[in-house]
């Protein structure tokens, strides 16, 4: 079970830019506020976390930051499409009907983060310890999974055609709600897998078998 993002019951109104150059500069965090329609500006060569902080309609860009950091926060019809999130951290983070489209996680810890109702077209998460992940409704549509190591992963109602998974563990997963044609996987990482018997015949190509 995923926990959700704690958010304070107030939140201030705030300019992102303004904040994040305020935290920059006196080397602070970014609490407590409430973010619409902005962008994150660049960041080259900083590391920056935002804490109890709720996103509404934001553009996240490739910004050359070194590091990000969310805890408790909620991401709400947010473009990150292109983000790369390298040696990120989420912690309790909610991504609400997001759309993310080649979004890029590598070596990033995530402890209960959800995605839900969004768009994760050729997204990549690589090299990702997970414990408590959720991703349900979403279109994950040749998104790769390579060394996603999980503790409680949930895939409930996610369409992943043609998705990658490599040196990713499935044992356990059930994907029996999921589309999953033409993926591509190898046979350890498959291997354990609850499905249906009719992705069990579009699986049976993965293990050299012909279907008659």
């Amino acid at each position: 079970m995923v926990t959700p993002p704690k958010l304070p019951e107030t939140l201030r109104e705030a300019l992102i830019e303004e904040e994040v150059e305020r935290a920059v500069e006196e080397g602070l965090d970014v609490e407590n506020c409430r973010f619409y329609g902005e962008a994150l500006p660049d960041l080259p060569g900083e590391t920056l976390e935002f804490s109890g902080c709720y996103f509404e309609k934001c553009a996240f860009r490739p910004s050359g930051a070194d590091r990000l950091v969310f805890v408790d926060c909620v991401l709400n019809t947010c473009d990150l499409s292109g983000m790369r999130f390298q040696k990120s951290t989420f912690q309790r983070v909610a991504f609400k009907g997001c759309r993310m489209t080649g979004a890029v996680f590598s070596e990033t810890p995530m402890m209960n983060v959800s995605f839900e109702n969004c768009a994760l077209n050729l997204a990549a998460f690589g090299e990702i310890k997970a414990q408590h992940a959720l991703f349900a409704d979403c279109v994950m549509k040749e998104c790769s999974f390579f060394r996603f190591r999980w503790q409680d992963w949930t895939l409930r109602a996610c369409d992943m055609r043609r998705a990658e998974i490599h040196e990713t563990a499935m044992k356990g997963m059930n994907v029996t709600s999921c589309g999953i044609e033409g993926i591509m996987a190898d046979v350890t990482s498959i291997r354990g897998m609850t499905v249906t018997r009719e992705q069990a015949v579009q699986l049976a190509a993965l293990l050299g078998l012909i279907v008659q």
